[in-house]
């Protein structure tokens, strides 16, 4: 717990000895598992210093490395994202499913759909019994769409059908990384997609269709599940049969805003989409995309085309079954979780608690004096 604390709050092993005194050899070794504990007095330093309760670095919750998907920008423009940053969202991740898994202790989740898994395979390869095999992202996301009941047209609340599959979908502060979502796969528990709260609503819902792409086709990782992910969000929220008529009447900026408020996609995903159906050519593609650059829309879409983010309520639900129905008050809630109430309610979007004041005392100057003379 040690790493997780450490990396959550952006610092170095050679920045926590500075600040504790606790030498950085020691806690190398503890980080890997080559030491078993740290004295009483350096693990109250150690929390001071990180902003913790003591008692959460005596919790036996393995820290997931690794996650089943990390999805931002910077990946895709094969740019540089800070491992300081990668290990603080990842921790961030690693924290929240702390949380979940000790309020699931005590509640057991009903899925009203099924989690579906799919491999996409070629004829020369099968697929391991969990999953379906299908020949493309594309006719997964179809099959998704089908269980879900849902006709052609647009995925209103994209959050709501996934969460509706047992996974925890939750926003964070990702302290101006740039990264867009992070997926955990935790051992006895169904996923957590944590999205980055900062980002517009059109981004966070691609950035969750992705994410669910990667829940259920990749297993494991290999060279084309990025791509495949892509594929799959692109038919899971602008499906073929239905997005297509709207992409072959002619596109300009004002009918994509249009279009966005409908789909509820950007403006640039739907650019995308219409060159990869082969509504628009390469050139009318690129066209748009200038006029896009040349108004500023690459790096903010216009705000009259804004639609209100969608919102998880899976995390606030177990939180409040805990409050109404459990009778936990939300510092209780926090010391089982072994996390700081103020830090508690800023990951679930709660009301931080008051800090009650400290009753004033009353000093009568000169009273007795008479007796001291």
């Amino acid at each position: 717990m040690l790493l997780l604390a450490r990396k959550r709050r952006r610092k170095t092993q050679k920045d926590l000895a500075a600040e504790t005194g606790v030498p950085q050899a020691a806690l190398s070794r503890i980080e890997n598992g080559t030491r078993d504990v740290l004295s009483q007095e350096e693990i109250q330093s150690v929390a001071r210093s990180l902003g913790f309760p003591v008692s959460f670095f005596y919790e036996q919750e393995p820290l997931y490395k690794t996650p089943l998907s990390i999805h931002g920008a910077a990946f895709r423009k094969k740019s540089a994202v800070s491992a300081k940053d990668q290990d603080a969202v990842i921790s961030l991740a690693n924290h929240l499913v702390l949380h979940f898994r000790k309020m699931l202790e005590a509640i057991d989740l009903e899925p009203q759909y099924p989690l579906l898994q799919f491999e996409v395979v070629d004829s020369k390869s099968s697929v391991s019994e969990h999953a379906s095999a299908v020949n493309s992202a594309s006719e997964a996301a179809r099959k998704v769409r089908e269980s879900w009941q849902l006709d052609d047209g647009p995925l209103v609340n994209l959050v709501r059908y996934v969460e509706a599959t047992g996974i925890f979908v939750v926003e964070g502060d990702f302290g101006g990384a740039d990264i867009d979502g992070v997926t955990l796969r935790p051992p006895g528990m169904k996923p957590v997609v944590v999205l980055n709260s900062s980002r517009p609503a059109d981004r966070k819902r691609f950035s969750l269709a992705h994410e669910y792409g990667h829940v259920i086709l990749h297993p494991f990782p290999y060279d084309a599940m990025e791509k495949e992910a892509n594929e799959f969000a692109a038919e899971l929220l602008m499906p073929k049969a239905g997005v297509l008529s709207d992409l072959k009447r002619g596109l300009s900026i004002p009918r994509l805003g249009q279009l966005k408020l409908k789909w509820r996609v950007a403006m640039s995903a739907l650019i995308y989409r219409a060159k990869t159906l082969g509504a628009v050519s390469n050139e009318a593609a690129t066209s748009l995309y200038k006029k896009m650059s040349y108004y500023g829309y690459r790096t903010r879409e216009p705000h009259e085309f804004d639609f209100e983010a969608e919102r998880g309520m899976l995390a606030s639900q177990l939180v409040n079954l805990h409050i109404s129905e459990l009778g936990y008050s939300l510092e209780e809630l926090a010391e089982a979780t072994r996390t700081s109430p103020q830090e508690f309610a800023e990951m679930h979007g709660l009301d931080a608690p008051k800090v009650k004041a400290k009753p004033k005392l009353r000093l009568v100057v000169g009273q007795g004096w008479e007796d001291a003379g």
